[in-house]
């Protein structure tokens, strides 16, 4: 008997709880997004159920997380953001050196096409590759396992970096509830939904409720967090929707790209923590929030584990935002590039 979506969602849901629980008692690190992302991987490869869950559901999870994102914006962290230039032209220029680097190893040891190679190689971004990589004829499939693979490696590598580096890991204590602050974040995420739906541009989900939400804290209207179990759900939410890609892909197809992916994400990681480790001693910024910032997975994934650790969420939002603005900019020509250099080698 088939599920229907909402059924599929929900098995899903219940299994990266059930992840996310498991890995919560062993006192495993970002228990809810590996716990869960574990769970429906292996689900997925070792059983006939297939995790998926349906796309507004991870819009509504995004919706979240950019609003709790945008509570990282207090007066306090936008006063000092002016610090934050040297380490975002920084992120800037390591994006590029991460996507030259991954481009190379994709087209020097995965047998890839230009476009393939060029799309799978992006530091983050993954809407944007995979909607042009359709439009390119590029081997979507490849590109999305790439990416996935390499953004398993980042988020399992993350803590156990910051650990290494004597970071203290922090965590919100359940705060009550604001009926008037937590009422006014409520309406204007609901708003910043609906304008999301509108918009036609990549991770307007997690953008516009980010900025409305960093509109609010930032000039003191409010100043809130979202509640520790909506947190928990959209960790899940996202644990899920990485672990559930694997249901796409055989074992062998894995192996093919997966290696390939995960020893770009284990190359880039290291590359981030040299880059956090140089700009600290520039700044005098941390080196735990750079790390994340620098490190080149999606901008609502790193998110959650910033929120997750508390590791100045606000700082990591701003560099993974910028650089979604700029493969949103750089991306389409450097794919048009790709495809005329592609078609005069065959000429």
């Amino acid at each position: 008997m088939a599920l229907s979506p909402a059924a599929r969602g929900a098995t899903t849901i219940a299994i990266g709880a059930a992840g996310g629980l498991a890995f919560f008692l062993l006192n495993l690190p970002l228990p809810w997004v590996l716990g869960s992302l574990a769970a429906s991987a292996l689900v997925a490869q070792a059983s006939s159920f297939r995790p998926g869950l349906p796309s507004h559901w991870r819009s509504y999870a995004m919706v979240i997380i950019g609003t709790m994102l945008g509570t990282g914006f207090t007066q306090d962290i936008v006063a000092r953001s002016g610090n934050w230039v040297v380490s975002l032209i920084v992120m800037a220029l390591l994006s590029l050196a991460f996507g030259l680097f991954a481009y190379y190893v994709f087209r020097r040891w995965g047998d890839m096409s230009r476009e393939t190679a060029l799309f799978a190689a992006m530091p983050g971004g993954l809407s944007v590759a995979t909607m042009l990589a359709e439009t390119y004829q590029a081997e979507t499939n490849r590109v999305v396992l790439c990416h996935t693979a390499r953004l398993v490696v980042l988020l399992i590598s993350a803590p156990m970096i910051l650990l290494a580096q004597a970071t203290r890991m922090a965590f919100h204590n359940a705060k009550p509830l604001d009926p008037v602050g937590h009422g006014l974040l409520a309406v204007v995420a609901l708003a910043s939904w609906f304008a999301a739906t509108r918009l036609r541009f990549p991770s307007a989900m997690l953008l516009i409720p980010l900025l409305s939400s960093a509109l609010l804290h930032a000039t003191g209207l409010i100043e809130v967090h979202v509640p520790l179990s909506l947190s928990m759900l959209a960790q899940i939410v996202i644990g899920s929707s990485v672990g559930e890609r694997f249901a796409k892909y055989t074992l062998r197809q894995i192996v093919r790209d997966g290696w390939l992916g995960a020893l770009v994400g284990a190359v880039l990681a290291a590359g981030s923590l040299a880059g956090a480790l140089l700009v600290a001693d520039l700044t005098g910024e941390g080196v735990a929030p750079l790390f994340l910032a620098y490190l080149p997975g999606g901008a609502p994934e790193i998110g959650v584990v910033a929120l997750a650790l508390m590791i100045d969420p606000a700082m990591v939002a701003a560099h993974h935002v910028l650089r979604v603005f700029l493969i949103v900019a750089a991306l389409p020509y450097a794919a048009k590039r790709a495809a005329t250099a592609g078609k005069q080698s065959t000429s």
